[in-house]
């Protein structure tokens, strides 16, 4: 009794582990298919639109740099009213009784020619840090679709485990019903410590059945949650899904994940995007030289065309000028300042990147090692499965011909219960060891298939 008790306990702990919110009561839950789930995931997950959109925010900045190398144009125009006056510079009479419009237009198209690579830096840096925020986007996908495939595979866990408490209790109740019985007719076949045995033995199985339920419910909700509904869905997979005996060897692996992991790819467009924005910041050492253009037109009828070249007329003057000139902030302490600051992000980058270098071996070594060590484990608990029904068969047997006790049946029983539970729980580790694996990678193909 004491062993099963222990037993039975680790599986209601591992039953709780799965719940992932507060027990709701539904009234309904909504079927879905893994990938009708996976086509809503990356639709309506909050991470993944949280990472789209800082793909739009770099973009802003790309669309910025950009334009730097554009013509900038400023215009103003405006009409006001003006009294009339006549006269010239030497003397003029104004007549405050008529008023008229005054008309002035000013445009100004400056064009930067050179700036010492700054813009072309500016460029790089901004396309870089567009591209590393695509592929932070593609990694948020791929543990997106690693959570949704583990919320998904622990629902079906869960009816697994189902499956293992109403088989205990069928056996259970064949078993109780024999006993009381035989109870009843007193031969002192059963005791009436052995009816007892088995009665709190069943009424476990029924406490653990409604844990079952509280946590079937909390799963679907919390499923429901993660891809965007409001409501409880119910996963039409009805079993784990098969994994390939054989995988590529270590070297192969960790090549692929050079390759295609995303957040590789992210760190080494971030150290492009750090390198040009430090020359980009230091160009503030130099000028920009540009071409600029100046066109100015005012006009009034209520006051006289100054033709003289040394009377300045405001009122009808039309002009137009181009210019070559060079603009330069000469703020050396506020450059280097940002020089350094840029210099610091790619100190950090460059951080990053080796620790990345290292890290995701020992990442997809790590993982696939777990793979490993499931598959070798699985054996092992279809071997002790088979035993244990053996042993539960040999029990029952025994029990219901008069010559076993209620004490071993239970034992047994809770021995298949428990290989049973293992076994469930091994499939289930194996598979999500392997999305995991995928992941490291980076390989979203095999991660978002059902069967892998």
């Amino acid at each position: 009794m004491n062993v099963f008790s222990a037993s039975i306990s680790r599986f209601g702990a591992a039953a709780l582990a799965l719940s992932a919110v507060a027990f709701i009561p539904l009234h309904a839950e909504k079927p879905i298919r893994f990938s009708e789930g996976l086509t809503q995931l990356l639709k309506n997950n909050a991470k993944i639109l949280e990472s789209k959109a800082q793909i739009l925010s770099y973009s802003a900045y790309q669309t910025e740099a950009s334009a730097m190398d554009y013509p900038t144009l400023s215009l103003l125009t405006f009409v006001a009213p003006i009294f009339e006056s006549r006269g010239n510079a030497a003397a003029s009479q104004d007549n405050f009784n008529k008023w008229g419009p005054y008309i002035r237009g000013e445009l100004t198209v400056v064009y930067p020619v050179f700036s010492f690579g700054r813009i072309a830096d500016a460029k790089q840096a901004a396309a870089s840090a567009v591209e590393g925020a695509r592929q932070l986007h593609e990694s948020q996908i791929n543990k997106s679709i690693f959570d949704y495939k583990q919320l998904y595979l622990q629902i079906i866990l869960l009816n697994r485990y189902k499956a293992v408490l109403d088989d205990a209790g069928e056996k259970m109740r064949a078993v109780l019903s024999r006993a009381e019985k035989l109870y009843k007719k007193g031969t002192g076949e059963v005791q009436r410590k052995d009816l007892t045995r088995l009665k709190l033995f069943a009424l476990e199985l029924e406490r653990f059945g409604a844990e079952w339920l509280a946590n079937k419910k909390s799963a679907g909700l919390a499923l429901g949650h993660f891809l965007g509904e409001r409501e409880s869905l119910l996963v039409l997979e009805q079993d784990f899904p098969r994994i390939e005996d054989a995988t590529r060897s270590l070297e192969a692996l960790i090549a692929e994940s050079q390759e295609k992991n995303p957040e590789l790819k992210a760190v080494a467009a971030g150290l492009r995007a750090r390198r040009h924005q430090v020359e980009m910041e230091k160009g503030g050492y130099l000028p920009v030289l540009f071409l600029a253009g100046r066109s100015e037109i005012n006009y009034t009828d209520l006051r006289d065309s100054q033709q003289s070249s040394y009377a300045f007329d405001p009122f009808n003057r039309n002009w137009f000028a181009v210019v070559f000139g060079a603009k330069w902030d000469i703020d050396f302490g506020n450059t280097k300042a940002k020089v350094q600051r840029a210099q610091a992000e790619l100190e950090k980058m460059q951080a990053k990147q080796s620790e990345a270098l290292t890290g995701l071996p020992l990442k997809v070594a790590m993982a696939m090692w777990e793979f490993e060590k499931f598959k070798f484990q699985s054996e092992i608990v279809q071997s002790k499965y088979k035993e244990a029904n053996k042993w539960a068969l040999s029990e029952m047997t025994a029990y219901t011909t008069g010559t076993g006790s209620a004490k071993d049946l239970i034992e047994a029983l809770g021995a298949q219960l428990m290989t049973e539970k293992e076994s469930a729980e091994m499939e289930y580790n194996l598979c999500l060891a392997a999305a995991k694996l995928a992941m490291e990678i980076g390989d979203q193909n095999t991660l978002g298939q059902w069967r892998e």
